[in-house]
């Protein structure tokens, strides 16, 4: 069954907003999380700081509640201009604008109220001031010409790069989540454990020269293997075209490789750069890849197959074979003294460990609902439409 390229557009629109909203939704829960973990200790509060300016002000803690906020005010733009798009000529864009800044005040409001019942958080109207700022910073910037125009030069190249169907907008919506877990350095790459449980604890206990148990390095190895594998067939599954499989996928692989270097430079001290790619991960991503060459000539459905088995078995491979610290002694190798550090690590570190199981099932859908053999010649993602475009 064929599309015209006026329908395909507009189912891919419609796949698009879909996702949107949920990614708008993921967004949210990714602040309320960072807002009030850990969730532990609630009481009454003995005074509502909320209403008080803080004695000292930071820098740091200004740029990062803004900046936390314009993603959300961006996803909210967009969404509020399809529901006042019945407005004539800009009113529309301005009560959109309106309420995706008062919407964002609001979620910052009930927050910055939370934390008075958490002992270990403190409210401030100058986090609600940078969160109200960041958000109709976000909001006006995609509002304007400029960012409408950079929205859509991103959804050109989405379309050029990855198949149609709304099933790959939710692959792209995991890839985008895989990536933001990379940019935890003191989780191994495609490992479950953390740099800090590898080596025993806190810097002073690392050796000059670390030895690596067989016992230990040999299942490590394997489950990164599967994890590559896995990870790659599941790349190769959002693609547009089939050629080049091994070119693109690597390419997200070493971006997401390069993302864990810089953050690693960045954030942990000097001995542990180096800890960030253990041996296991190097022997494990390269058996991976030449896996992922020899599956890679299966049928698209059949690479979903595997790659539901591969995610399954290296994530249970890679929880057996890692060793987790505590979120104090996780925080010891890092050097970063302003703040917001123990939020960064319990977020990435919680998407890293439910990833797997998000695309089991995403993978588990792409299997059962692509039930035709697809040819190297034809993009993945129309069989995925025309299956959404059947029901």
């Amino acid at each position: 069954m064929s599309q015209t390229p006026a329908f395909a557009k507009m189912n891919m629109n419609r796949g698009g907003v879909r996702v949107s909203r949920v990614a708008l939704i993921v967004y949210g829960l990714v602040l309320i999380y960072a807002s009030l973990n850990p969730f532990v200790g609630w009481q009454t509060p003995q005074a509502i700081t909320l209403f008080l300016w803080p004695k000292y002000v930071t820098v740091f803690d200004m740029v990062i509640n803004t900046v936390a906020y314009f993603p959300l005010g961006g996803l909210l733009a967009g969404p509020l201009r399809q529901v006042f798009q019945f407005s004539p000529g800009r009113r529309g864009h301005l009560i959109a604008l309106c309420c995706a800044i008062s919407a964002g005040f609001g979620l910052s409001a009930s927050l910055e109220l939370m934390q008075a019942f958490l002992p270990g958080r403190v409210s401030s109207p100058l986090d609600l001031l940078t969160n109200s700022l960041g958000c109709a910073l976000g909001a006006g910037f995609f509002s304007l010409s400029i960012g409408r125009r950079l929205v859509g030069q991103l959804g050109q190249w989405r379309a050029q790069k990855f198949a149609n169907g709304p099933l790959i907008d939710w692959g792209l919506l995991l890839l985008a989540i895989w990536f933001v877990a990379q940019l935890n350095p003191a989780i191994p790459f495609f490992e479950a454990g953390l740099v800090a449980g590898n080596n025993g604890g806190g810097v002073a206990d690392l050796p000059d020269q670390p030895t690596y148990d067989l016992l230990i390095l040999l299942p490590q190895a394997v489950g990164v293997a599967m994890n590559v594998t896995a990870f790659s067939l599941f790349v190769s599954l959002l693609l547009r075209c089939e050629k080049r499989l091994l070119t693109n996928v690597s390419a997200v692989l070493a971006g997401g490789l390069l993302a864990k270097f810089a953050m690693a430079a960045l954030l942990l001290k000097a001995p542990l750069i180096a800890a960030s790619l253990s041996p296991a991960t190097v022997f494990g991503v390269s058996a991976g890849i030449i896996f992922f060459v020899l599956l890679s000539r299966l049928r698209y459905r059949w690479r979903a197959f595997w790659a539901t088995l591969l995610v399954f078995a290296g994530g249970v491979m890679a929880k057996l074979a890692s060793v987790y610290s505590a979120l104090d002694e996780t925080l010891r190798i890092f050097n970063w003294p302003y703040g917001q550090l123990a939020n960064f690590t319990s977020l990435t570190r919680w998407l890293n460990e439910i990833w797997p199981l998000a695309a089991c099932i995403f993978l588990a859908i792409v299997f059962v609902r692509n039930r035709y053999h697809v040819s190297d010649e034809t993009t993945t993602g129309d069989l995925t439409a025309d299956l959404e475009n059947k029901k």
